[in-house]
């Protein structure tokens, strides 16, 4: 009791500090044996708040009970005490949180900044013992990081932060959030720019953790950018694009900690064990290395593809310009506010690329951003790189060619000639890639035939960037190349969708690859590739490097079996050949095109005859012009053949997928796939994706698989989707260095390179001498001797070549 009487009414200073620590923790031991001096204390804090609200002025006024240090002192004692006890005694102490909150909102700008901080950090105390609801507190912790005080903006910001993530870190707790949402986006809308800026920080901060990520606060943030505040639209603009970038970051992140685990991803699908067998066993040392080079990119490439989509799968998009309501309004608005913008061009430039990201993403039509950015497209121009990045992003498949054909046109008059310097032409032609690959119908035929000739260029960037272009459409519309630079086997019915069209698809996509794995026609494909592969090794060698830089050797040189082929159709499958047969008669091909039972043309068969009968005829002169006649006529009706064979085989090849794909399969035969059905589809899925990717870097042959561009590996994926990394624009050209810069380097490099020699005379200087057995090696012995050690010791070992070869000529004689 004289305990709490002497705290309660004695001095000030560390003396009274510890006397309430002791108090703390003596009422906490024993809450009714002390409650009478916890209300004699509850009491002194009434009697000291009443005092100060008499005259709550700042620290900088002298007559003031609040610029007493002793005075702000004590109380800050005793609120750190009350708010210490309040769970303990919570009958006496229940309106000390809602006094200490009211002190806060009231004169939490005039009171002194040690008083200030100390009443916060009670306020922050209660909260986190659930003695006072967030939705009370979160104004006026807001207010509290407005003024000038570091420490405090500091740890009012950060406790808002944590305990909105506490509140959702195991589910979505929707009734309390709603309401502070509704605080945050009223305090963002405000005028005064300080209270919208710390909102924005706030809701862009729990965004980022992925703690609100829903469509509200996406498109608060979002909104943010139409702010009468150029500082808040900046600051939205940064995050909307740092986004992005933060994202490409973490998967870099992950895809770096993933390689060193190959098994880490169980859904990637790993290689056959005939193409790392192939890679590490057969062929020269360089072939071996290179291949196993483009092994480890393929494999690097396929992982990184399938986390993409388990993460897309899971998760999914969390960008804030995903959740737009109204993108188009969105776009169009802040184009507005670009075209009247009177900021610098950094700023400008942000909103460009915000602009772009979102035309990509969700396929905008904004028709003037095009000219606009037109403007720009110069050499000269500063962040030309970013610029590019914005105008290819702002590119998709439903924006008419015609709307930036001008500006594809300026930049390759800007850009790519022959007076441009290297890096230059390489920029240019890169960002050419990028809009052919979104809008394929941009290019026409002579503009991509004088961009191809660009590959002879003796720079190695520029002659990269003109390869990517042709391996761009050798994909995508092969027959707009010539023929010199579509590769072999093209497909020249490839072509890219019409301006408009749409692919609906009218089953499940990769049932028919589920009923291919079932009847087991992947592993004969295997077996098949495997097969092939060991054959044809030499020439996958010697093409190696035509394969990777996108062009092949000898593409001009067709055969005519790959050319013709003909329909293979199984005898034991009568759907198969009911099906062909509809198609014969549909196309009334029957009369000039029939088949024999081993699948040759009877055609041919008939002109051979009449061949021989005309040479029979027709006199020695005559006859090799007939023959050089009727060996033309055949060739031209033996195309015509194998060209009708094609289209025949592609229409058999699409009832059957549109039969299999309105017929599910499932493994209980049902037609109602499992959850272990579409694991199975993706599986395969993946396999093929797997030798597409194999077949397109060289390391195998390419089977039914390459000519089917649905299973091909699609190593860009939805390119709307993702943002476009300037960096990736640039060329990477190695500037010369000067003699003294060579020199330094290569004596760097040979600093840990052991001394150069014999293998045996570095095994001397490691032991130190010659041992016994290289003596004897060396010492020049006689043949009698030689024989005596062989007779007496039984080993011939121990003889030397030399000697051995002398012992057999000599019996060899004697025989």
């Amino acid at each position: 009791m004289v305990a709490g009487i002497t705290v309660a009414s004695g001095g000030r200073g560390a003396e009274r500090i510890g006397d309430l620590l002791a108090l703390q923790g003596r009422c906490k031991r024993d809450p009714e044996g002390y409650e009478s001096e916890l209300l004699l204390q509850l009491r002194h804090f009434d009697a000291c708040l009443s005092i100060f609200l008499l005259q709550p002025t700042t620290a900088g006024s002298n007559n003031s009970a609040a610029s007493d240090p002793g005075a702000a002192k004590e109380m800050a004692d005793m609120a750190m005490f009350l708010a210490h006890m309040t769970p303990v005694y919570p009958q006496h102490l229940g309106k000390f949180p809602m006094q200490l909150l009211q002190l806060l909102k009231s004169h939490g700008a005039t009171i002194q900044a040690f008083l200030r901080r100390q009443l916060t950090q009670a306020l922050v105390l209660l909260r986190n013992r659930k003695m006072i609801s967030l939705v009370d507190a979160l104004p006026v912790l807001m207010d509290l990081q407005l003024g000038g005080d570091r420490v405090l903006r500091k740890l009012a910001y950060s406790h808002v932060v944590q305990d909105i993530r506490r509140l959702n870190i195991k589910n979505k707790n929707d009734p309390v959030t709603k309401p502070l949402q509704n605080i945050l986006f009223n305090l963002l809308q405000d005028d005064d720019e300080n209270k919208a800026k710390r909102a924005l920080a706030v809701l862009a901060e729990l965004n980022r953790r992925k703690v609100w990520v829903d469509e509200r606060t996406s498109n608060a943030i979002c909104n943010a950018c139409f702010h009468k505040s150029s500082r808040i639209m900046i600051s939205a603009l940064r995050y909307l694009l740092g986004y992005d970038q933060a994202v490409e970051e973490e998967d870099e992140d992950d895809s770096s900690d993933d390689d060193d685990d190959e098994n880490k991803n169980a859904g990637v699908p790993a290689v056959s064990k005939e193409e790392v067998y192939k890679a590490y066993k057969k062929g020269t040392v360089s072939s071996k290395r290179k291949k196993q080079a483009k092994l480890e990119r393929v494999m690097r490439s396929l992982a990184k593809q399938q986390r993409n989509k388990s993460r897309e799968m899971d998760h999914g998009s969390h960008a804030p310009l995903q959740h737009v309501h109204d993108p188009q309004n969105f776009a169009e608005k802040l184009f507005r506010r670009l075209q009247g913008c009177t900021e610098r061009f950094e700023v400008k430039l942000m909103m460009m690329t915000v602009i772009s990201r979102a035309v990509g993403l969700h396929k905008l039509i904004l028709l003037n951003f095009y000219p606009y950015l037109q403007r720009y497209i110069q050499p000269h121009q500063r962040d030309v790189t970013q610029l590019l990045a914005a105008a290819v992003q702002a590119c998709h498949d439903d924006v008419p060619p015609d709307a930036v054909e001008s500006m594809i046109r300026q930049l390759v008059n800007q850009f790519v000639h022959d007076r441009a310097r290297p890096e230059v032409m390489a920029v240019g032609l890169n960002v050419v890639r990028e809009i052919c690959m979104r809008i394929p119908l941009i290019m026409t035929k002579e503009l991509l035939t004088d961009l191809a000739l660009y590959k002879k260029s003796r720079e190695k960037a520029v002659s990269a960037a003109a390869r990517s272009i042709i391996s761009v459409y050798r994909q995508v519309f092969p027959a707009l190349l010539d023929k010199k630079d579509r590769g072999r086997g093209a497909d020249l019915t490839v072509q890219p969708k019409a301006f408009g069209e749409k692919v609906i698809s009218e089953g499940i996509a990769g049932v028919e690859l589920l009923q291919d794995g079932e009847s087991g026609s992947d592993e004969d494909e295997d077996v098949e590739s495997g097969s092939d592969e060991g054959e044809d090794d030499d020439e996958d060698n010697d093409n190696d490097e035509a394969m990777e830089s996108g062009e092949e050797d000898g593409s001009e040189l067709i055969e005519d079996e790959e050319m013709g082929s003909d329909v293979e159709a199984d005898d034991s499958d009568e759907a198969g050949i009911s099906d062909m047969e509809e198609l014969d008669d549909e196309s009334g091909s029957e009369d000039d095109d029939e088949l024999d039972g081993s699948g040759k043309h009877s055609r041919k068969r008939k002109v051979d005859s009449d061949a021989t009968e005309v040479e029979d005829d027709a006199g020695p002169s005559g006859a090799s012009q007939k023959r050089q006649k009727l060996e033309s006529s055949e060739v031209e009706e033996t195309a015509n053949t194998s060209q009708s064979l094609r289209h025949l085989k592609k229409m058999y090849a699409a009832k059957v997928e549109k039969k299999v794909a309105t017929e599910v399969v499932s493994r209980d035969g049902d037609g109602i796939l499992s959850n272990e059905d579409f694991q199975r589809i993706r599986e395969l899925q993946a396999k093929r994706a797997a030798k597409a990717a194999m077949s397109d870097h060289g390391l195998s042959k390419a089977g039914k698989f390459r000519k089917d561009i649905a299973v091909k590996l699609d190593k860009h994926g939805n390119l709307n989707e993702k943002r476009v990394n300037p960096a990736h624009l640039e060329a990477r050209i190695h500037k010369r260095q000067e003699k003294e810069e060579r020199q330094a380097s290569a004596r760097a490099g040979r600093e840990d390179r052991p001394l150069f020699g014999a293998r045996t005379a570095m095994k001397q200087r490691k032991t130190g001498g010659t041992s016994n057995k290289q003596k004897e090696k060396s010492k020049g012995m006689p043949l009698a001797a030689k024989r005596a050690i062989i007779k007496r010791t039984g080993n011939k070992k121990k003889m030397g070549r030399r000697t051995a070869e002398k012992q057999f000529r000599g019996k060899k004689a004697w025989k």
